[in-house]
């Protein structure tokens, strides 16, 4: 599809469903798939932090891809993600994932080499599609320790200037991403990566979104941001502190708690892949809980 023109933009890292055997359970992405279709999400972002991506092959990232295409038809936008500090294996893996259907690059700020713009000089031109920068530098950690800045607010808009790029997806330091919003162009986008900050984005001049949430909660993530940019502030932060609970709890528990939540809304999620655990009777009794505050559950 075209990529989007009107914002906000709402995407969604995706969760990938294993089966009992520890293989991916291609016909339950399918199923999620379908049902996503059906929701504001703007696009979906494969091979993430939420869908397990250190968890999967190569093989397995192609066949993500190509198994969630052939259910879009190209009716949503189809993100794939790159976490490699190397160039040539960054090029290498991010033109298979276009040739599978990938119509965006999602690349993770390196976090294995000190000369990140010679990184970005060399990938950014040469990929075949538009190329979204996410600053997530410990990816799954974030809730539990602070996150070191992965660049110079200056040097990140350097290399959002670039001609072939979409747009960045913030962190969760919204002090630094302030700072860093001066230096990006209006012609780029400029995303919030967490559910809870949704508002707060919107307060730092945000006009899209990336986030766990809007798996669970597509329409409650969209409506935030949308009233948000309106001027309709009492009626986003309203949604916002409904979904604030919800948030918390399905990411303390990471891609396991994203599995229980859309198990719970009738999703076919699965479960992690070995040696991860999945939720325990009470992470469900407490993501149930954070359900039900979000009015996504009786």
């Amino acid at each position: 599809m075209a990529i989007p023109q009107q914002d906000p933009i709402i995407v969604a890292p995706s969760p990938t469903p294993f089966r009992h055997d520890d293989k991916v359970d291609f016909p339950a992405i399918e199923h999620n798939v379908a049902r996503w279709m059906k929701t504001p999400l703007s696009g979906f972002v494969l091979n993430s932090e939420n869908g397990e991506e250190a968890f999967l092959s190569e093989s397995d990232r192609l066949e993500i891809i190509r198994t969630v295409q052939c259910v879009n038809q190209g009716q949503k936008l189809l993100i794939a993600g790159v976490d490699s500090p190397s160039t040539s294996e960054t090029l290498r893996i991010a033109n298979r994932f276009v040739e599978a259907g990938a119509e965006l690059i999602r690349i993770r700020i390196p976090r294995l080499t000190a000369n990140i713009d010679d990184y970005f000089s060399a990938v950014i031109p040469r990929i075949e599609v538009p190329v979204l920068i996410i600053h997530q530098m410990m990816p799954g950690t974030f809730l539990s320790t602070s996150t070191p800045a992965g660049a110079e607010a200056e040097q990140i808009g350097t290399w959002l200037a670039q001609e072939n790029v979409f747009g960045y997806i913030a962190s969760a330091d919204l002090r630094f991403e302030a700072r860093v919003r001066r230096f990006v162009s209006t012609s780029k986008r400029f995303w919030i990566g967490n559910g809870s900050l949704l508002l707060a984005g919107v307060m730092l001049g945000a006009d899209g979104a990336c986030m766990m949430l809007g798996n669970i909660a597509p329409r409650e993530c969209y409506d935030i941001m949308h009233s948000g940019m309106t001027g309709h502030l009492d009626q986003a932060r309203a949604i916002q502190d409904r979904v604030l609970e919800l948030d918390w709890q399905v990411l303390t528990r990471r891609a396991a708690g994203l599995k229980a939540a859309l198990q719970l809304l009738g999703f076919e999620s699965g479960l992690p892949r070995a040696p991860s655990l999945a939720c325990n009777p009470q992470d469900i009794q407490q993501i149930q809980a954070g359900m039900r505050l979000a009015r996504l559950i009786a």
